[in-house]
């Protein structure tokens, strides 16, 4: 083989691309080419270790290695600094100190040197001791700054309390894996033996199906494709990949085996059950999110990983809702049969050992807040075993005397709609993942501070705005700042900055205190940070406020018509409430109004109002949440604070005329009960855990807020149920849908206007509150629009003719409003 001028030396030497030659028998003879071969092999030899040097010019990198340690409480790990490549002067690394109180770390800090040639390849060992448990990123920095790499120059330190409990957790880890496993395939067996699916929710299987298929495509995309971990590890520089080789099996199994359970509903006698219009408007739903999203990728404005986290949510959003159907059917079938109880005992086994699990690493990691930090697993956990409770319940002490005879008559004729969805759905935990980055400490005078002003501002495209860089404090030395521009690459900025740079020179006191004015000019519609970086840096440099969120529009107009949808829809919104006040009082009576709906919007609202309250008004919840967000602007604005407060007096208004006006039997239901429980007792665990300063405030006013996510997407199903068992809509006033999905339409049509203006279409989906309030109010608005105007528009004609209709003083007419649990 012969050396081609497009191919490149190893770092191994020329040797690799040496011709071979043939080994012959006759001694060769020394020739003068031979002589002049050898000597230039030799010169090539000796070139050999700076041809290496040369191809790593490009600088330095270090990297700790393993990038993932774990250290128990008192005992010692040790981990290695990797430093390569070309180096032009001594650096110093520092070991951040600000986990002290976790590990001792030895040395703190240490000064590499260049080698000969200004080549270097060493490695450096670092010790590590426990002090108390938790988790935390140990990150070197680098002085000065700017000479080395430093992207993979942190690891992941877990202290443990004790490696028994690390043991006994993983063991409980892969005894719960083994029973969520295995839970599907005791209704496949119970469904072979009867030869009947009858007592088996159309609905839920229905459900279950996507789920898990969405849940498949997702473990199966960040497992397998290079690119989309790649994708995840750009948006997470210090992330680990989260899908794991169990989570592939788990979901791929549980996709084969509800399809198995699917395929004998087609084989077994079944009765009259099929899947219910409420689920399959369900599903409509989530496949329009899916076409959307899709859409969103084949045009270049999602990713795919975005794609994959839209599929996710509808996995959770499945999880929490899934088992309602079922439910509802044994309630209405006052019978278990057909419903496997193994499949349930499982079920619940994993999910007790599910959240037993995260209580000891709680313990052991002193990490109790990852008990509400990862929505996804404890929302599993809990409902499963809260709905596998009230189906163990069901089967167990309700309708323990139901014999398999007996109900199997009844269910060809009782189930034709198999959980049309009586009661509410479970909660839903829409939850915002917290991204913690360390701020420096800002609180002494003789710190030097970079910040901006203002740190928040808006320009249209072709034209400029200016803001102000100000330094002061101490400065002995001459420094220069220098600009960047989040989320961009060169050649494709947002803005040009001008001055792009800009110098400083320590006056005669060496104090500072300038200002200077920087232009900046809108080349193209986005939204991003722009910083300022002070060079040389120093520890006593304080840069957390040296950022401006720049907005880049397309059109002022635009920004006019967002603003001007904004307070429509806000108005729309905040009116909302009124025409069900005055419907009621024009009647003087409730009956129609649907007190499970009433009990959770006042909730919902009651969070919502003492979040936004909270962190409008509050300035230590405040300064959590700016610590947390060192570039983040607070998200509650007064108009927020209004609408809450409004809504919550509105709603309680409403429930007063419940104890006013005529109401029939109406109550609320069982269902809705346990639900505002389980929100009870998340309010309950949080404020237990800011009162043992586990948690802080800003923890469980967030707590809150998605207590009012998850009420909002469940609050509308127990009046459109009503609507349907009565079918009337009379007292439900269609002047609260109309205006409701106003506000709701013109929110979306926001986001939209919003997505072109700033070519930010992310934010469609990024703002996950909005989003879905919009939303799930559209939707089942249109759902109650449909039912007042379509199907039930002769009944209600009827009924306000007075010839159906329960007058104020005929209860035992009234329709009875029970909502199933």
């Amino acid at each position: 083989m012969s050396f081609q001028p497009s191919e490149k030396p190893s770092e191994f030497g020329i040797w690799q691309v040496l011709p071979v030659h043939t080994v012959c028998n006759h001694q060769p003879k020394m020739t003068r080419r031979t002589y002049l071969m050898a000597l230039a092999i030799v010169l090539l030899c000796l070139l050999a270790p700076y041809r290496t040097d040369a191809q790593t010019s490009i600088g330095a990198t270090v990297v700790l290695d393993p990038q993932d340690v774990t250290v128990i409480v008192g005992e010692r790990e040790q981990f290695i600094a990797k430093v390569r490549g070309m180096l032009t002067q001594d650096v110093r690394l520092n070991f951040s100190t600000e986990h002290a109180d976790l590990v001792e770390v030895l040395p703190t800090s240490l000064v590499v040197s260049p080698g000969d040639g200004g080549f270097i390849d060493r490695v450096y060992e670092i010790g590590l001791k426990g002090v108390s448990p938790g988790q935390f990123d140990l990150v070197a920095q680098v002085l000065p700054t700017g000479i080395i790499d430093v992207a993979a120059a942190f690891i992941r330190v877990t202290v443990a309390n004790s490696q028994a409990i690390i043991v006994i957790s993983n063991v409980i880890g892969w005894i719960y894996f083994a029973a969520w496993t295995v839970s599907f395939w005791p209704q496949m067996i119970i469904n072979y033996r009867r030869q009947s699916v009858v007592g088996l929710s159309f609905d839920f299987l229905t459900l279950n199906l996507v789920g898990h298929s969405v849940y498949a495509t997702f473990n199966c995309a960040l497992f397998w494709s290079a690119y989309i971990e790649q994708e995840y590890l750009d948006r997470n520089p210090r992330g680990l990949n989260p899908v794991l080789a169990n989570d592939v099996a788990f979901s791929i199994h549980a996709t084969i085996a509800t399809l198995l359970t699917v395929a004998q509903c087609f084989i077994y006698e079944r009765g009259e059950q099929k899947v219910s219009r409420i689920a399959w408007g369900i599903i409509s739903i989530f496949a329009v999110v899916i076409v959307v999203a899709g859409i969103l990728v084949g045009t270049d404005t999602f990713h795919w990983l975005d794609f994959l986290y839209v599929l996710s949510y509808i996995k959770l959003s499945v999880t929490l809702i899934k088992y309602v159907p079922q439910a509802v059917l044994n309630f209405r079938r006052k019978s278990t049969v057909g419903w496997s109880i193994e499949n349930v005992l499982l079920d619940f086994t994993g999910g007790m050992l599910s959240m037993l699990q995260m209580l000891m690493n709680g313990y052991n990691y002193d990490d109790w807040a990852s008990i509400f930090g990862d929505p996804t697993k404890f929302g599993l956990g809990l409902f499963s075993v809260l709905f596998d409770i009230l189906f163990i319940v069901q089967h167990y002490i309700l309708y323990r005397n139901r014999a398999d005879s007996k109900t199997l008559q009844e269910d060809s004729s009782t189930t034709t709609t198999t959980a049309s969805n009586g009661g509410s759905k479970d909660t839903t935990w829409f939850v915002v993942v917290f991204l913690v980055v360390s701020a420096f400490a800002q609180t002494n005078n003789t710190i030097l501070r970079l910040q901006f002003g203002p740190q928040d501002t808006t320009i249209v495209v072709g034209s400029s705005k200016n803001v102000t860089l100000r330094l002061h404090g101490p400065l002995s030395a001459p420094v220069t700042v220098n600009f960047t521009q989040t989320n961009v690459t060169t050649g494709n900025e947002y803005v040009q900055v001008t001055p792009t740079k800009i110098d400083f020179v320590p006056p005669t006191v060496n104090f500072i205190d300038r200002s200077e004015r920087v232009t900046l000019r809108a080349l193209r519609a986005g939204i991003f940070d722009l910083l300022a970086h002070l060079s040389p840096a120093n520890e006593l440099i304080d840069q957390g406020q040296a950022f401006v969120r720049v907005t880049v529009a397309k059109s002022w107009n635009l920004i006019t018509i967002s603003s001007v949808i904004g307070w429509t829809y806000f108005l729309a919104w905040t009116w909302s409430f009124w025409p069900q006040i005055w419907e009621n009082r024009t009647r003087a009576s409730v009956v129609g109004l649907s007190f499970d709906y009433l009990a959770l919007n006042l909730l919902g609202h009651t969070m919502y109002a003492a979040f936004n309250c909270a962190l409008f008004w509050s300035g230590s919840v405040q300064e959590d949440y700016l610590r947390r967000n060192p570039r983040g602007l607070i998200p509650v604005l007064a108009n927020d604070v209004a609408f809450s407060l409004h809504a919550t007096f509105a709603t309680g208004l409403i429930i007063v005329q419940c104890f006013f006006y005529e109401r029939g039997q109406q109550k609320v239901s069982y269902t809705a009960r346990a639900l505002m429980l389980v929100f009870g007792l998340v309010v309950l665990i949080s404020s237990v855990l800011v009162a043992t300063g586990t948690y802080l405030w800003l923890d469980f006013f967030y707590n809150l807020s998605y207590i009012k996510l998850a009420v909002t997407l469940v609050k509308y199903i127990p009046q459109a149920v009503l609507n349907y068992r009565r079918k009337s809509t009379v007292g439900w006033s269609i002047g609260n849908v109309l205006l409701d999905f106003t506000g709701g339409s013109f929110s979306i049509l926001q986001m939209l206007i919003n997505g072109y203006n700033y070519d930010d279409w992310d934010s469609i989906f990024g703002d996950g509150a909005k989003f879905g309030l919009g939303l799930f109010s559209v939707l089942f608005d249109v759902l109650f629009i449909v039912q007042h105007y379509v199907l039930y528009r002769n009944s209600n004609y009827i009924e306000l003719r007075g010839e159906n209709y329960p007058g104020p003083g005929s209860v035992t007419t009234a329709p009875r409003q029970n909502l199933p649990t």
